[in-house]
């Protein structure tokens, strides 16, 4: 029987605090993050920040999971191969905007399966990779995207629970961690990689450019090509976050659209680092 630790005293809190602010790097920070949550009780963490062109493009790409390295290996694998993010039920309640703590096996996580299979197949199926117990917290659901932290234990525990005494010290350190990762541009960026990833290196830039508030003709020029090619580029781009994977579909998103989510990812500022490195 797994037992827990009572309310922490204020020294170790100011210590974990301590240790998130002083952190050089994401990974630094999530490993200060993931033991807080492994005092607290949970044996394994996630967090994830999903953009919102990724929401609004019904995940083109995946998103980005920031994992603890025993949070079972097995069932993230058959998650990111069977891309059961599209109908996570997690994520969709997140969306929604539920604030309070969602107990994997409770009536919220049920209300936002939709009568589907495949979104009851995501719980069903952790079940399987030996997860006993889940919560989830909401962190943010905005024009910005969404964001949420997760903790499993692989065996029956308070854990998921309100009454457990720990459960709002999780709360508080959880969102702490995420209003850190959200203020730092650097760390924010990590959750925008797949998308970025998705892109070659003259789309990106090309979409820099514009963010920048360059014309076509001035990128062109810049990248040693035609304005005309540019255009290609351009609808390539829209068709690829728009999920469309033929040349002869329509694209769903439009170049202000297109611009906003530049904005929103913080695209100019990647490409700074891309041109530093």
């Amino acid at each position: 029987m797994k037992t827990f630790k009572t309310a922490d005293c204020s020294i170790e809190f100011q210590q974990y605090v301590q240790d998130l602010y002083s952190a050089e790097s994401f990974q630094t920070a999530f490993q200060a993050f993931e033991q807080r949550a492994q005092h607290l009780g949970y044996e394994s963490s996630l967090y994830t920040y999903i953009p919102k062109v990724i929401l609004d493009t019904g995940f083109a790409v995946e998103p980005v999971f920031q994992v603890s390295e025993n949070y079972s290996p097995g069932f993230l694998e058959h998650y990111g191969d069977k891309r059961l993010d599209k109908s996570d039920p997690l994520i969709r309640a997140v969306e929604a905007g539920i604030d309070q703590p969602i107990d994997w096996w409770g009536d919220v996580c049920n209300t936002f399966t939709n009568g589907e299979r495949a979104s009851q197949d995501v719980i069903k199926i952790s079940k399987h990779y030996g997860i006993k117990s889940g919560v989830t917290i909401p962190l943010m659901s905005g024009s910005c995207g969404i964001a949420g932290a997760s903790f499993i234990n692989s065996e029956s525990s308070h854990s998921q629970s309100p009454v457990n005494p720990n459960l709002e010290q999780l709360i508080l350190s959880t969102r702490l961690f995420h209003s850190m990762v959200q203020s730092n541009a650097l760390f924010k960026g990590k959750f925008a990689r797949s998308l970025l990833d998705s892109m070659s290196d003259t789309e990106r830039q090309f979409l820099a450019g514009l963010a920048r508030g360059y014309s076509p003709s001035e990128i062109a020029y810049e990248l040693g090509t035609s304005p005309r090619y540019l255009e290609q580029v351009m609808l390539k781009i829209r068709r690829k976050l728009s999920g469309v994977h033929s040349t002869s579909g329509m694209p769903t998103i439009n170049r202000n659209q297109l611009l906003y989510y530049a904005g929103l990812i913080n695209i100019v500022e990647h490409d700074n680092q891309r041109k530093q490195a």
